[in-house]
């Protein structure tokens, strides 16, 4: 049985995990961390009362549920010392919460290899993202051009996201096709990351809609592909298959992609 403890228990993401625990054999919840301290962590979710109150202290949690590894979907601005709480309490952890550069993380990278803990810190859990992701690394060596278009609901926090961040990793190992327009006004042609250009859209959509569209191109032909989710289920898979094994991977292993889970 694998113990788990929920940080952004209440969150959208953060309830569905909640939830999920319940009908999926081999996890229990043991504890979780979110701004309504004190309130039933199933009450929460929107479920009947587990019994289990969200920590007022996100340390004093960790400390009180001894947990196997922690589950965090919360935000960006708190994630640099949730990590740290993380380190301290010596716990392995499986992180989705995004926004943070590969430059914030490295000293983390760093502790999670002496310590000898093992983490994942994946910016998306989706499986159709990940299959994406793996298509974009062998078609950008034939394909000059890309362009991402990063959607999400007005109300998310950072801006591109860290799919669109990954994605415009995976896209950015081969020579890019040269673009002649100038901009006439700063930013119209996009932003750019490792040298991919990502266009982030923030509208009132429906839901926890987000999506992401992906421009291949070279000279007569077009690729486009697009993936779009519409609830937090869909992460579901991705995030306990990655609970699941997160304690079979090597000591001090830092995973950042949802491929390194699916092929282990």
């Amino acid at each position: 049985m694998v113990k788990i403890f929920v940080t952004g228990a209440s969150g959208n993401v953060g309830s569905t995990i909640v939830r999920t625990i319940q009908t999926t054999q081999g996890f229990e919840l043991v504890g979780g961390w979110c701004r309504e301290a004190g309130e039933d962590l199933g009450t929460l979710a929107g479920i009947k009362p587990l019994g289990i109150e969200a920590a007022a202290r996100l340390d004093e949690g960790l400390a009180g549920a001894r947990p196997d590894v922690v589950i965090d979907f919360s935000a960006t601005p708190v994630l640099e010392g949730n990590m740290r709480s993380y380190v301290n309490a010596g716990i392995n952890a499986v992180i989705g919460t995004t926004g943070l550069t590969d430059e914030q993380l490295e000293p983390f990278k760093k502790e999670v290899a002496a310590k000898g803990l093992r983490w994942a810190v994946i910016p998306n859990y989706g499986l159709g993202i990940s299959l994406v992701l793996d298509f974009i690394k062998i078609a950008r060596s034939y394909y000059s051009f890309v362009t991402i278009t990063d959607r999400h609901t007005n109300e998310m926090a950072n801006a591109p996201s860290g799919t669109a961040g990954a994605l415009a990793q995976a896209a950015s190992h081969a020579p890019f096709g040269e673009v002649a327009s100038k901009e006439s006004y700063p930013g119209v042609l996009g932003g750019k990351i490792q040298g991919v250009q990502v266009f982030s859209q923030r509208l009132p959509w429906p839901g926890p809609y987000s999506a992401h569209e992906i421009a291949l191109a070279r000279k007569d032909e077009i690729i486009k592909i697009a993936v779009e989710d519409h609830t937090s289920d869909i992460y579901m898979d991705g995030v306990f298959l990655t609970a699941k094994k997160i304690a079979t991977f090597p000591a001090g292993s830092f995973l950042r992609s949802l491929s390194e889970v699916m092929n282990k």
